[in-house]
């Protein structure tokens, strides 16, 4: 079966180092990239299958000795139900297990070292995450907020006040629907709207850019306006991140 290109893959970090958790990961969320960390090998080995083509960053520094990591990945590269990328984050500057993993393993992802300082290490998980076109077609990360409780939306709506549901939000727009329904003409400008992201207000405005007529009512989606702040755009993010996170430890402890 092809991967939908128009799809971001899936990145995650196998028992992330303190380094990669306390920035770069958000960093790499704002960057536009669906990211996830996980600190269950063993659980996630299974959970992997479920993923087309994600790229896995592993620290080969904590929790199972050298040759132990080293069969795991092989396990992993070698399975007949699995197509995961990988790399390794290390601060072991060792050529030969450089070589091990980049030569004898056969890891297209690369094998970092922590050591070059965060800098470097973010320009090259960048640069790999580009090359392996995590992002697919999509410019932008976009969150599907349907089932999730308390992302909502208020508007005035001439001299009304109208709230509404969240249908999907990426950090330049979003798609809606009102709770009693209501005609919107496109290129109307919304102004002011306020969003609630699961305890992040967010205050955004943009014109209506399309609709679409589905069986429960009608979904308008808003293109944010370019002088959205930053602070807003990180409200965002943050809530992404967040969002990703949940799903994926949901999804582990299935």
């Amino acid at each position: 079966m092809e991967r939908n290109t128009f799809m971001s893959k899936k990145v995650f970090f196998l028992y992330p180092h303190s380094v990669i958790q306390q920035g770069l990961v958000r960093e790499l969320v704002a960057n536009e990239y669906a990211v996830y960390l996980v600190s269950n090998h063993k659980r996630f080995r299974e959970v992997l299958r479920d993923f087309d083509e994600p790229i896995v960053f592993i620290n080969i520094d904590e929790n199972l000795d050298p040759d132990q990591w080293r069969e795991y990945i092989s396990e992993i590269k070698s399975s007949d139900d699995n197509n995961a990328k990988i790399g390794v984050l290390t601060y072991n500057e060792d050529k030969d297990l450089a070589k091990t993993y980049l030569m004898d393993l056969g890891i297209q992802c690369g094998f970092i070292k922590l050591k070059l300082g965060l800098d470097q290490s973010r320009s090259i998980i960048l640069k790999t995450l580009e090359a392996n076109e995590a992002k697919g077609r999509r410019k932008y990360l976009r969150i599907d907020c349907w089932q999730l409780p308390n992302t909502e939306l208020n508007m005035k709506f001439g001299d009304e006040l109208c709230s509404g549901r969240i249908r999907d939000i990426s950090s330049v727009g979003l798609a809606f629907m009102f709770d009693k329904e209501r005609v919107l003409e496109k290129h109307t400008m919304l102004k002011d709207i306020q969003l609630k992201l699961r305890g992040k207000i967010a205050r955004v405005s943009g014109p209506v850019i399309g609709e679409r007529e589905t069986p429960e009512g009608t979904i308008y989606v808003i293109l944010f306006n370019q002088d959205t702040d930053s602070a807003t755009r990180s409200r965002i993010h943050s809530f992404m991140y967040e969002t990703l996170q949940e799903e994926i430890n949901r999804i582990m402890l299935r």
